[in-house]
């Protein structure tokens, strides 16, 4: 997913000039929040053309700023091939490796003023390196609704703990990150959730209070002694059944679990159809840990 920086030198004559920088675009969705204190420090108004990282992207687990604080970023909404440039200001807990938060004034000027959307496609890359070749612009049809389950049982309530500037529209966005890959045998295990009300950090590692944990098995990926290593890496996690996608932190591990077990605290309301008090049952999974990590 995160490709190695490429640097052609052109040698031809004397005062030849290096190549620019090129880097493949990150590809996820984008979706907006009421702007205010941000992670970085600073304070901005929705007017203001700002960014909320994705956790994985901003690259701290302990809430110290990011060394992205202040970087300009280059959109392009994939619908309808507008572009601008944004700075970074925030983080987005809640948000899926390659998806970015934005004020409401830089989600309008992407999506033609078009706020009812919630949601939309996007590509970026960081400002200075030469942009990727665009990808080309189509409208994503639109899923059709499902029908309201009759609640069969009594479902434990989870409040996410994402920022609370955090729009309801996200939760009922529908992500189009890049499928993540992972190291091991396989790059991606599919499977049925638990829904936990908590999971605790057994890794013992500094997490941020932010962070989305979750609890891992063996698996094709890892096998039941390797998975220390998977402690505070990160994990890509879809939806089969709705598409929606989330970026989230290993914070425990359970060795004798049952093959591609993956328990779920706050994410997994994220993850779900929620028809007001009552969330539906996810049946299936499909996660990989993203590629850049040492694992």
């Amino acid at each position: 997913m995160i490709a190695a920086n490429l640097l052609t030198l052109a040698v031809a004559a004397a005062g030849a000039v290096a190549a620019p920088l090129q880097k493949r675009a990150y590809s996820g969705t984008a979706t907006y929040y009421a702007a205010g204190l941000g992670a970085c420090g600073g304070t901005n108004s929705g007017s203001d053309f700002i960014v909320a990282l994705n956790a994985p992207t901003w690259g701290t687990s302990d809430g110290q700023r990011s060394s992205h604080c202040d970087q300009q970023v280059v959109i392009t909404n994939n619908k309808n091939g507008n572009t601008q440039t944004a700075t970074v200001v925030d983080l987005c807990p809640g948000c899926g490796y390659g998806s970015l938060d934005m004020s409401t004034g830089l989600f309008a000027a992407l999506n033609n003023g078009n706020m009812d959307d919630g949601v939309f496609p996007i590509t970026w890359h960081w400002a200075g390196e030469s942009a990727p070749a665009p990808a080309p612009a189509q409208e994503k049809p639109k899923p059709k609704p499902t029908p309201k389950e009759t609640k069969t049982k009594e479902v434990a309530s989870a409040t996410p703990t994402q920022r609370e500037a955090k729009p309801t529209h996200s939760a009922s966005s529908t992500s189009a990150a890049a499928q993540p890959q992972a190291t091991g045998s396989a790059t991606t295990v599919v499977t049925t959730p638990e829904r936990w009300s908590k999971v605790d950090n057994t890794c013992n590692f500094t997490a941020d209070e932010k962070t989305l944990g979750v609890a891992i098995g063996p698996s094709a990926l890892l096998s039941k002694d390797d998975l220390w290593k998977a402690c505070g890496k990160w994990i890509q996690i879809e939806n089969n059944q709705n598409g929606k996608s989330l970026s989230v932190q290993v914070v425990s591990y359970l060795p004798e679990a049952e093959s591609t077990f993956l328990a779920i605290a706050d994410g997994y309301t994220w993850l779900s159809n929620v028809y007001g008090d009552y969330v539906e049952p996810i049946k299936s999974l499909t996660w990989g840990f993203i590629d850049g990590q040492d694992i």
